[in-house]
């Protein structure tokens, strides 16, 4: 038994020693997007802070910035209207809007988080001239 061991060993050394070659990538591959799951059509119902309105209700759609692999689009962010965009910086289970000039005259920022597989919650500001606005808004997909 114990020359039948001896006769193997150094098989059962080069198969361990090869399996502990293998490069952590392999082992546990990463190649998916961060982005992945704030891109979509997604519902906002928002509401002023400072004011008492009734919430609005309007579309958002957040597509992949082709131009940065951490950053997304939203279209109509803020309800600024379908054909301008606002980016945003995408960080595990958050989108930051740094303050940007989406339009003429009208400055967004903000942060939504990830609140569950379908929805994420918002606080944003907006300055339209010389008035500024914060809003919080439930979004869901």
């Amino acid at each position: 038994m114990f020359t039948r061991l001896l006769k193997y060993s150094p098989l059962l050394l080069l198969i361990g020693f090869m399996a502990s070659c293998l490069p952590d990538e392999d082992l546990n591959p990463d190649n998916g997007d961060i982005r992945e799951k704030f891109i979509g059509t997604w519902r906002f119902i928002e509401t002023p802070v400072t004011r008492g309105v009734d919430a609005v209700s309007y579309t958002v759609t957040i597509i992949y910035d082709q131009d940065n692999s951490s950053q997304v689009l939203l279209k109509n962010f803020a309800q600024v209207g379908g054909q301008y965009s606002a980016y945003g910086i995408v960080t595990n289970d958050r989108i930051t809007i740094p303050s940007q000039e989406v339009a003429q005259g009208f400055t967004v920022s903000g942060t939504g988080t990830f609140s569950g597989s379908t929805s994420m919650d918002w606080e944003y500001t907006t300055i339209a001239g010389s008035t500024m606005e914060s809003f919080t808004a439930t979004a869901t997909k």
